[in-house]
């Protein structure tokens, strides 16, 4: 895609204008907004009918995790793509924060489905570019996403039959995917860097049949819990908690838990791996976690906590620096992992007070995204050198 001629003159201008300088500020502000607003509606602080459970999960998915994997997987565009993708994702926020019958139901369609199928389609040619074969899973799992976009949406303003379980939450199995591939190679990645810098050696072996077991199994997870079939779906995610805990051994955890870049990247797989044990044991007929406790596992534990770490370490790599101390970053992830902890348990550890205990997770969740904020901002809007 030629830049246009502005940008191809003044290369700090296209800098300026990367992708993740928007889409990364923009998810961090999205996340606690979106689950405080949810609150205060549920509890009846706020009469805002638009502000439902159903769209507090379509943001997070569709708003917060696709910004990320925008600011992530695009290459550097021409600014006004960049600034028109942008625009489109505020598009789809704000057409259905309206009241509710306020928009035709194709135009808040069109809104809200614009911006994932546009960074699906951008994901796809960028992965179907690179013609190797251990990528070939990319592309399948972008257009997958896309078409999870689309249907999500066309299901919400009723031209789509809603499937067995709530629409945004099978695509959090999509985007759960995408984590489980794409942080199985940076795990390792950055473990064995991270050992590199203490002196220690590690060398951990690619095992690309684990990865197919893990995709064929997430996805078919999607198609069963789509169709209703639960026990079989329980089976399903018990049999791909069981493929990350395969992968999980090999990484060697426990050695790098002074790092507070990396140790979070681990923690991340954990909370996937616990939110696919509890999906199971929950389609099976075992538990019953109050609140989703058992989809919060796997969406605020693990795409929360992997995503948080990879926008930061990503930022830092392209803007140069990141202005943070070991500490900030230690006491960013201990938030987060509180606000999960609470999001997931709170509802089992006290029923009588599971209000309160979403409450606090909630604030947890907003201390954990304000560092971010704080941590990013200076370097997202910093002008290149």
């Amino acid at each position: 895609m030629a830049r246009c001629s502005l940008t191809a003159r003044n290369p700090a201008l296209a800098r300026l204008f990367e992708p993740w300088r928007l889409f990364f500020p923009s998810a961090l502000l999205l996340a606690p907004l979106n689950v405080l607003a949810w609150l205060a509606v549920r509890q009846g602080i706020v009469d805002w009918p638009a502000a439902s459970a159903s769209w507090h999960g379509r943001e997070m998915v569709f708003g917060y995790s696709f910004a990320v994997i925008a600011g992530y997987l695009i290459p550097a565009l021409p600014w006004r793509q960049v600034v028109t993708l942008w625009l489109l994702w505020l598009l789809g926020r704000l057409a259905w924060i309206a009241p509710p019958g306020s928009l035709l139901p194709w135009l808040q369609l069109l809104a809200g489905a614009a911006f994932p199928a546009t960074v699906a389609i951008l994901g796809f040619q960028r992965f179907h570019a690179v013609k190797r074969a251990r990528n070939l899973a990319f592309p399948v799992i972008m257009l997958v996403l896309g078409v999870a976009g689309v249907a999500t949406y066309a299901a919400e303003v009723g031209w789509l039959p809603v499937p067995a379980q709530n629409p945004a939450a099978l695509s959090v199995y999509v985007v759960s995917l995408l984590v489980m591939v794409m942080g199985g190679r940076a795990v390792p990645t950055a473990t064995v860097g991270s050992l590199r810098a203490q002196g220690q050696v590690l060398r951990v072996v690619p095992r690309p049949r684990l990865e197919a077991a893990g995709i064929a199994g997430m996805l078919s997870l999607l198609v069963l819990d789509m169709l209703g079939l639960g026990r079989a779906a329980g089976l399903v995610a018990l049999a791909v908690a069981g493929v990350l805990a395969a992968q999980m051994l090999r990484w060697h955890s426990l050695r790098v838990l002074n790092d507070p870049e990396t140790w979070p990247l681990h923690l991340g797989f954990f909370w996937l791996g616990l939110g696919l044990v509890l999906i199971g044991l929950q389609r099976l007929g075992f538990i019953l976690p109050p609140d989703a406790g058992a989809l919060h596992a796997l969406a605020a534990g693990g795409i929360g906590t992997v995503t948080l770490v990879m926008l930061l370490r990503v930022a830092r790599q392209r803007a140069g620096e990141l202005p943070a101390s070991p500490a900030l970053l230690q006491a960013l992830q201990i938030a987060l992992a509180v606000a999960v902890t609470l999001r997931v348990a709170g509802g089992w550890i006290l029923p009588g007070q599971r209000e309160s205990m979403l409450w606090l997770a909630a604030l947890a969740w907003l201390v954990a995204f304000g560092l971010g904020t704080a941590v990013l901002l200076p370097a997202a809007w910093r002008p290149p050198r």
